[in-house]
């Protein structure tokens, strides 16, 4: 299998995996806790959680036949151009949840812990499956526009290695969140988010990248120089290890100033998330 096919399905694996096991976390804690009241109350509470996670999953199926109906009437600049448009969301999106990441790291699911037995004890089971809906839609439609943005970054992609990906993605989530919910040491809450953490920012990098390179090809913007170095006689970024680190953040043998201009940028943003926070200062 050629560096392209495994990026991709490291890529995918990665992306399926964590939003994944995030869907699986929201769930479980409304399972958990709608589950304390009784064995009536339980099963319907169940029914309708259920209910929720199936409109969530529909709701995320919808918009990727909808975003593959728009790329399929599309062609030349304007598939480019939308393109470009996904990726660089995809990019955003994965900044920003980072920066969630980081306010929550310290923070704890009380808030959906008490909105899920307040709706199991006055009865309000349509207002349940709509916290279930709404947790499994969102990180449904963050997975496709993921996806979409990263397929359509790289030069071609097969359906069997998307299909197996994915598979893969969701198998390690589901092994995840047992160990999670069994304890596990190695799958401690601190540990899971820094792995997804440092995994988005290095996706989200080679997104920006692809971003920017597909602006060029598209004249919108110019790479302000030539080649400012050449490296590609250490490590090439059209074949192997290279081409891997290429596709999975950005790396580039030969940049110019644009690019490299738009990498850091992208790097220091980033960055901010692992500030330490302001303090204000006491009044005088």
């Amino acid at each position: 299998m050629s560096a392209n096919l495994y990026l991709q399905s490291f890529e995918i694996a990665s992306v399926v995996w964590r939003e994944t096991f995030e869907a699986l976390l929201v769930v479980g804690i409304l399972l958990t806790w709608s589950l304390r009241e009784g064995p009536s109350a339980q099963r319907t509470a169940v029914g309708w959680i259920a209910a929720g996670v199936a409109s969530g999953i529909l709701f995320a199926a919808a918009l990727a036949l909808i975003m593959s109906r728009a790329s399929a009437l599309l062609d030349g600049d304007a598939e480019e151009i939308l393109q470009m448009i996904m990726a660089s969301l995809a990019s955003v999106l994965m900044l920003r949840m980072v920066f969630w990441m980081r306010r929550m790291e310290q923070g704890n699911s009380g808030g959906l812990r008490n909105e899920a037995l307040g709706h199991v004890r006055a009865g309000n089971w349509l207002g349940l499956a709509c916290l279930a809906a709404l947790a499994v839609a969102r990180e449904g439609a963050e997975t496709v526009i993921f996806l979409y943005g990263m397929l359509s970054a790289s030069e071609g992609w097969q359906t069997g290695i998307v299909v197996v990906s994915g598979a893969v993605g969701l198998v390690l989530a589901v092994g995840t969140f047992w160990a999670f919910r069994t304890g596990a040491a190695m799958a401690s809450k601190k540990v899971l988010s820094r792995i997804s953490q440092a995994l988005l920012i290095i996706l989200g990098s080679g997104l920006a990248m692809t971003v920017i390179d597909k602006s060029i090809s598209l004249g919108i913007m110019t790479p302000l120089t030539a080649p400012l170095w050449d490296l590609s006689w250490l490590l090439d970024d059209g074949r192997g290890a290279g081409a891997f680190l290429a596709g999975l953040a950005g790396y580039r043998a030969r940049p110019e100033l644009l690019p490299l201009l738009g990498i850091g940028a992208y790097w220091l943003t980033a960055s901010l998330a692992y500030m330490p926070p302001l303090r204000e200062k006491a009044p005088a």
